[in-house]
């Protein structure tokens, strides 16, 4: 169905027409995007932020029967802000609202209200970020409004202006290499003003009579996130199991034997310790094992805990199935802490250093502003703190802390897994002392800054980036943010990003294997890396976080 925009307006019911090709080129075009990420690794995720940014958007509009457009276009923007996710959906979704807060209460939309409405969109765009960077959605955006505004004459159709906007907003795209090095270097465009491009070119689409599939028809790489009891059922058939934590008390104790012997027993192991005194966390189906192979092996146990992993799941459930609010254990000054996290094994350190509450996600899981939303509102607590752990997950918290005016919520900017568990040993130092807020930030900002971030991936294309050569296939040794080094084996990989650390300031390194490597790889990696440098102390975590199989903290 074409729209009716060659005539000097349109209502409401055509521009839901708009919008839901809009979305529904995006998610046909949300690989696409995905593969235009500046880094050469397998989760870019760009694309499908914005589609699910868009998505949720259009939910909120989907059941409205009304002709005014201004209302239609509130409602549009309050769905993106809620389901806005990633750098790009936030801005995105600024994008909206600014152009919902340029229509005002008019009824029918024109193009000389188009005008007003999307210089409204480039100001509050500009506004959602502290350092706005050129090159990127924001320039897209502005480039295309400035074009509309200059060419705007009187008898201007509403056809010509969303002409207009799409072809500026192609050519701005096409300009962003120019624009940021780093796009030329990587040789691509920016994938968040592609975002924006196909949206405005599936609604020119439309206008022209051109048929858009769905959006409900898309691909598997952005397809839904499953709802949250789909997403929380267990995997192993027996259940989640228990969680046993306690101390080994002997003399002369093989720590990296008895790492092993747990590593077969159970799963999520935490053995840290000396031939002394050793602890131990792990997941298994019967507590007993673990507590019996300690006591064979001669030790004293203290501090024991034993948690049924299936029934607090249970019990979530049926609390969550009743719309009762969770409990949580807040510590007495309290500080709540939200963390964001993928792999079991990752959480699960997370959980045992007290963090409040773990959304999973990650890369290419980035949780939604309403995903906050909904964590903090079942809080016993105004006093929260938001750990993103992800460079691309800290705009959306900002965003979050923003609509919530009645608590204290501090946002400690942390772009790895390894800064928010850095963070949360701070905050364990703290949990239960008489601390101000302020000052727990500051410490926990200040921890941030001790850990050395290692992520090792494989590349998804040939190129040269960073002064780097990347070959497809290999593996990427990204330190704090950089391509470090490119090898074909994950050995030589990790041992070339060592090498680009001064190892005599660090004491202690901590390696996440993750999905798809065994106990025994990861434990002949650790005694290659003792061998190899020396006056380091090597600890193994079973991370179980995807298309990263190792993640690896240097303090």
């Amino acid at each position: 169905m074409a729209v009716r925009v060659a005539s000097q307006t349109i209502d409401g019911h055509d521009l839901k027409l708009l919008l839901r090709a809009g979305v529904s080129w995006v998610s046909q075009h949300a690989d696409a995007v995905n593969h235009m990420n500046v880094f050469p690794v397998p989760d870019g995720d760009t694309g499908t932020n914005m589609y699910h940014t868009l998505k949720r958007a259009y939910e909120e509009v989907e059941p409205l029967n009304t002709d005014d457009i201004s209302f239609i276009a509130r409602r549009f923007a309050h769905g993106a802000l809620m389901g806005a996710r990633g750098n790009s959906g936030t801005i995105l979704s600024q994008i909206f609202k600014g152009f919902a807060n340029g229509l005002g209460d008019n009824e029918t939309l024109s193009a000389k209200l188009m005008v007003n409405a999307c210089q409204h969109a480039v100001t509050l765009a500009y506004q959602s970020v502290k350092e706005p960077v050129e090159g990127t959605i924001l320039t897209v955006t502005r480039e295309a409004s400035e074009a509309l505004t200059e060419q705007y004459n009187g008898e201007m159709t509403l056809n010509q202006a969303l002409d207009i906007l799409t072809e500026a907003a192609e050519k701005s795209l096409h300009n962003t290499p120019n624009l940021l090095p780093v796009l030329k270097e990587a040789g691509v465009v920016d994938s968040g003003g592609m975002g924006l491009f196909f949206f405005l070119q599936g609604m020119a689409r439309l206008k022209d009579g051109e048929k858009i599939q769905d959006f409900a028809s898309i691909s598997n790489a952005t397809a839904d996130i499953p709802d949250w009891e789909t997403a929380l059922i267990p995997e192993d058939e027996e259940g989640y199991g228990y969680d046993v934590q306690f101390l080994m008390i002997g003399d002369k104790m093989d720590v990296a034997n008895v790492r092993q012997d747990f590593e077969n027993m159970g799963w999520s192991v935490v053995v840290v310790g000396d031939e002394n005194m050793i602890k131990v966390h792990i997941h298994v189906h019967n507590p007993a094992d673990p507590i019996a192979y300690a006591i064979e092996l001669g030790a004293e146990l203290d501090d024991i805990v034993v948690e049924n992993m299936q029934r607090q799941y249970q019990d979530y459930v049926k609390n969550r199935q009743s719309n009762k609010t969770p409990t949580y254990d807040i510590p007495a000054h309290d500080v709540a802490v939200i963390s964001v996290a993928v792999g079991e094994g990752i959480q699960a350190v997370l959980h045992d250093l007290r963090s409040t509450h773990v959304i999973s996600g990650g890369q290419t899981m980035n949780p939604s502003t309403e995903d906050f939303l909904n964590v903090i509102d079942t809080l016993p607590t105004n006093k929260i703190i938001i750990l993103p752990n992800n460079s691309n997950i800290i705009l959306t918290a900002e965003q979050t802390a923003k609509l919530i005016t009645s608590k204290d919520i501090r946002i400690i900017p942390t772009k790895t897994i390894m800064q928010g568990i850095s963070a949360m040993v701070a905050y364990g130092f703290d949990a239960d002392s008489d601390i101000d807020l302020d000052n727990m930030v500051e410490n926990m900002q200040e921890a941030v800054g001790y850990v050395q971030s290692i992520e090792i991936t494989q590349a998804i294309r040939s190129t040269e980036f960073e002064g780097k050569s990347v070959r497809k296939g290999n593996y990427l040794g990204i330190l704090n943010g950089k391509i470090e080094a490119s090898h074909a084996t994950i050995e030589a990989t990790i041992e070339a990003v060592f090498s680009a650390l001064e190892t005599d300031e660090y004491e202690l390194v901590t390696v996440y294997y993750g999905d798809g490597i065994s106990s025994e790889s990861a434990n002949e990696l650790i005694e290659r890396l003792s061998n190899a440098i020396k006056g380091l102390e090597f600890e193994i975590v079973h991370g179980g976080q995807p298309l990263y199989p190792y993640l690896i903290s240097v303090e």
